[in-house]
């Protein structure tokens, strides 16, 4: 009988150290994350959402113990990375305090990035590029309206969606029905650049329609991979422009 164990994912990691101490300045000091508890037997700090905590020698810790990733147990532990700047700027700052890592690599059998690193026990961890929610959503913003099909789009219940013309459209379903209503017209979607910076994803692209190719801007808020909110704009200046001038709009709404 299969257990089928309903989890949200990792609740947290315990480690095994040979010096407490020199641990907890790697840790903490080294590379910065948050210690939230620490007594003379271990420290907890976090990793995003994660508890890892690191517990000292005991009477059965072999004193010049070393991690070795062949062993039975643990091989790795893997950090998610939604920014390729912030994987490029850790894997150098890594280097800049002399920590030992592979600098960024490609992973072959998926296709992403990391950067992998030691610990002073020599215990390994990953920085591993993983999918941005917030780009992912949009993806499925645009794919939709190239499929002309717009059902599995990620729209918040009570999303908002203000366009360059005609009134604000409050919540998802009355959202997809005026999407269905231009479907006839649009032909393409051509994505040209895309930025992510906090909630907001701000979009450059050209609209393909029976009438002819429009150069347009698309400026959106996604929250836990939902989309709350969508502007559509026909702004022809550079992305960062355009992303700075939504934000003075929404502020002064």
């Amino acid at each position: 009988m299969t257990i089928a164990i309903s989890t949200p994912g990792i609740h947290h990691l315990a480690l095994r150290s040979t010096n407490l101490l020199r641990s907890r300045r790697f840790y903490g000091d080294t590379l910065g994350f948050p210690v939230v508890h620490e007594s003379t037997t271990l420290f907890l700090f976090l990793a995003g959402s994660t508890a890892v905590a690191v517990r000292g020698p005991e009477e059965g810790t072999p004193a010049n113990d070393v991690f070795n990733p062949f062993r039975a147990g643990l091989d790795h532990v893997a950090l998610g990375c939604t920014d390729e700047k912030e994987l490029e700027r850790v894997a150098k700052a890594l280097a800049d305090a002399a920590v030992e890592n592979t600098g960024v690599r490609l992973d072959p059998l998926f296709d992403r990035r990391y950067v992998a690193f030691k610990d002073p026990d020599r215990i390994a961890w990953e920085l591993y590029m993983a999918p941005n929610p917030r780009l992912a959503a949009v993806d499925a913003y645009f794919e939709g309206l190239r499929r002309g099909n717009v059902d599995q789009v990620p729209f918040s219940p009570s999303v908002r969606f203000q366009g360059p013309l005609g009134p604000r459209i409050d919540g998802a379903e009355d959202v997809r029905q005026f999407l269905r209503g231009v479907f006839p017209i649009i032909k393409d979607v051509r994505i040209q650049q895309m930025m992510s910076e906090g909630e907001c994803v701000a979009t450059r692209f050209e609209l393909d329609t029976v009438h002819g190719t429009i150069p347009a801007f698309d400026w959106f808020r996604v929250v836990d991979g939902l989309i709350v909110e969508a502007r559509p704009y026909y702004d022809p200046r550079p992305i960062t422009s355009a992303m700075e001038a939504a934000a003075l709009e929404l502020n002064d709404s």
